[in-house]
């Protein structure tokens, strides 16, 4: 049996399940057979919950992921309770009762049955209690790059507890964004923007084991960070921290992820395939990978400024500079560069470019503010 890798795509939802397993297996994974991958979760926030099917021919290639359609997917709880999820887009479920809601001191697990009749079910899982944000804050570091130069940047930290003492294991993801404005206007769409409101999520996996701390306090966990070669703080900046207080098998399988990353590069690279989850199929050799996360989460958002930090950021967009390109046969691609001036160099066609979203922004960020700013 070949031991393979996977880009597994973590994101951060939850699962649902319909038929109750009689036997559990625990595949080998083979680089060559069609397999489901489960993303998902249930917090104690209000829903809609959601879960995410997908099937995969090649476990060496992302581009095999394949919307599962059809199945169908229920969360059940440990009062009995039940709710089924409704097939919104290709491969993604959601509830739609507004009323079912995770409890703390719950638990769940998701059973799904296939289009084709193939059966999967997760373990149960209990709601642990909330873990509180503190605060968000920033310090001045000088970070190692790469080429062995250092720079410097303004790293935002988080601090956490846990009132009931009763949560040990943590883990917790950011979104950011920032005022961007064009350096320079000229309209590339039909409806322009001079200003825009970028967006990214964590793209690391962060995790704390606390069970040998007596007094569940949790210091100086960090998130994102602003370099000074950056220009998020220009204007206004927000980051959104979400806290989620998880369970033992589940902050294992996190850690897991997270050194796969630190060894093969990044959230969204090679994934060992022997970190399949707490999904199981029921009563066949059907491979399954993906997790269903039971949690309770706490959530926080922070402003920053340059204003904040005594380091100086600079007050240009790097990549809004002049560009040269040299082609012999060749132009830029119009659609992405606004061309400066162009001239000969013997055979050789120079040309001086900026790309275009400097000149109007919608082309590469969104003119709507997120739904985490004031």
């Amino acid at each position: 049996m070949h031991k393979s890798k996977i880009k597994f795509i973590i994101l951060s939802f939850f699962f649902t399940l319909i038929y109750s397993c009689t036997e559990k297996f625990y595949p080998e994974i083979d680089a060559d057979i069609s397999i489901l991958v489960v993303d998902g979760k249930i917090t104690n926030k209000p829903g809609p919950y959601e879960v995410r099917l997908f099937r995969t021919v090649d476990l060496r290639r992302v581009d095999t992921l394949k919307p599962e359609k059809g199945a169908i997917i229920m969360i059940n709880d440990d009062l009995g309770n039940s709710e089924i999820l409704w097939e919104t887009s290709p491969g993604v479920y959601r509830t739609q009762n507004s009323n079912f809601q995770g409890q703390i001191g719950r638990s769940y697990w998701i059973e799904i049955q296939t289009n084709s009749g193939e059966k999967y079910e997760s373990n149960p899982e209990t709601i642990q209690p909330e873990i509180i944000i503190k605060s968000i804050y920033g310090e001045e570091k000088k970070l190692l790059l790469e080429d062995a130069s250092t720079v410097n940047a303004a790293k935002l930290y988080i601090d956490a507890s846990d009132p009931t003492n009763q949560s040990s294991y943590v883990r917790w993801e950011y979104r950011e964004s920032w005022e961007w404005r064009n350096p320079y206007f000229e309209p590339k769409t039909a409806n322009p923007s001079k200003i825009c409101y970028p967006f990214l999520r964590s793209d690391n996996v962060f995790v704390f084991d606390g069970s040998g701390q007596k007094i569940k306090e949790f210091k100086h966990l960090p998130t994102s960070y602003i370099t000074e070669n950056e220009v998020k703080l220009n204007y206004e900046y927000f980051i959104n921290v979400a806290m989620y207080s998880v369970n033992f098998e589940n902050y294992e399988f996190w850690r897991n992820i997270k050194e796969s990353i630190q060894q093969n590069g990044g959230l969204y690279n090679v994934i060992p395939a022997n970190t399949i989850g707490n999904v199981y199929a029921c009563d066949s050799k059907a491979t399954v990978l993906g997790y269903f996360e039971a949690s309770s989460v706490n959530t926080m958002t922070a402003k920053f400024s340059t204003q904040d930090f005594q380091m100086k950021f600079i007050d240009f967009p790097q990549d809004c500079k002049d560009i040269e390109m040299r082609f012999r046969d060749w132009h830029p691609d119009e659609s992405k560069f606004h061309i400066l001036k162009d001239y000969f160099e013997g055979e050789v066609h120079v040309f001086i470019v900026r790309y275009n979203y400097c000149y109007d922004c919608s082309v590469k960020y969104s003119p709507t503010k997120p739904s985490f700013w004031p």
